[in-house]
C-alpha cells in the first residue's frame, strides 16, 4: 500500500511543557496544526508510522554515533521530564527497512534498545491517531559531526520510498525537526526566519529536491541542522507540492507543520 500520508512536524520542547517564557497564543496555534495532522492521520488509516528523527545525544553518543539507524525492537521507550512513554514498534517493517536499505547501499545501524528521544515523542504525543498504531523510528544524525550530507539524506529517502512501495502496510511517513534554532549558543534568540520562509515557499512549489544541494555548512549557518530529517522525507515524497499548515516563529524556534499529498 506504500505511503498514505506524509508530514513534517516540530518537536520544540516548549510546545509540550509550555513554560511561562512562551507566547501562549503561538503555542496554541501550533497545537491546532498538530490537531489537523492528527485528523488527517486518522482519515488516512495508516497501519504504521515511520518517523524520521534525530537524537539529542541521549541515545547515541561516545559509544556509537551512526549516520543513519533504525530501531528494530518490539517496543521503543524513553523519558522527557515528567513524561514516560512507550510505543509498539512494527518489527517486520523495521527489519525489512534495515535489510533492504543495506542491499540498496546504505550502511544502516540498528538497535533494539536505544532510548527513544523526545524528537520522536513530541510529535507523536500530539498527532498519534486513535487507536494508536505501531511506529518505526528512523534515526538521522543531525547534531554530532560529521553528519550525513543533505544529498545522502535525500538519496536515503528515495530508497526508503522504494522499500515502502513494495510493502503491504499502509505507512504514514513523518519527519520530526526544525526549523531554525540555535540551541546552546549565543544565537538562541535569533533564528534565521528568512531561511525558513524561503524554504517553505520552495517546498510549496514542489522544489524539495533543491534541498539535496545544500551543504552542511549552510544548514549549520541557518540553524537548520535538523533539516536533514525533512530532506530524508523529501526524497521519499519527490516533487509533490507541500501544504504549509502553519509557520510560527517563536523567539527561539521556527515552528513549521507541513503536509504533502501522496
Amino acid at each position: 500500500m506504500s505511503v498514505v500520508a506524509a508530514f513534517a512536524l516540530p518537536h520544540t520542547p516548549q510546545l509540550l511543557v509550555r513554560p511561562p517564557t512562551e507566547d501562549r497564543d503561538l503555542v496554541l496555534r501550533v497545537h491546532a496544526a498538530y490537531a489537523a495532522v492528527k485528523r488527517r492521520l486518522g482519515a488516512a488509516r495508516p497501519e504504521v508510522i515511520a518517523i524520521v528523527g534525530g537524537d539529542h545525544i541521549e541515545g547515541f553518543f561516545l559509544d556509537a554515533v551512526p549516520a543513519l539507524a533504525v530501531f528494530v525492537g518490539a517496543r521503543a521507550a524513553g523519558e522527557f521530564g515528567r513524561y514516560r512513554y512507550t510505543f509498539d514498534v512494527h518489527e517486520p517493517l523495521a527489519r525489512a527497512i534495515v535489510e533492504q536499505g543495506i542491499e540498496a547501499g546504505f550502511d544502516l545501524t540498528y538497535s533494539q534498545d536505544v532510548p527513544l528521544d523526545y524528537a520522536f515523542y513530541v510529535p507523536l504525543h500530539f498527532t498519534m491517531p486513535a487507536p494508536p498504531v505501531p511506529i518505526v523510528p528512523l534515526y538521522v544524525n543531525v547534531y554530532l559531526p560529521p553528519q550525513p550530507a543533505p544529498r545522502r539524506c535525500y538519496a536515503w529517502g528515495q530508497a526508503l520510498r522504494r522499500i515502502l512501495d513494495a510493502r503491504p502496510e499502509r505507512v504514514a511517513l513523518v519527519a520530526s525537526g526544525g526549523l531554525s534554532h540555535f540551541p546552546g549558543t549565543d544565537r538562541y534568540s535569533s533564528p534565521d526566519y528568512d531561511f525558513d520562509r524561503a524554504l517553505l515557499a520552495s517546498l510549496a512549489e514542489g522544489r524539495g529536491a533543491e534541498t539535496a544541494r545544500l551543504t552542511g555548512e549552510e544548514l549549520d549557518k541557518a540553524g537548520n541542522v535538523e533539516l536533514r530529517t525533512w530532506i530524508t522525507l523529501l526524497g521519499a515524497v519527490g516533487p509533490a507540492r507541500a501544504e504549509v499548515l502553519c509557520y510560527e516563529p517563536s523567539w527561539h524556534h521556527g515552528n513549521a507543520v507541513v503536509a504533502w499529498p501522496v
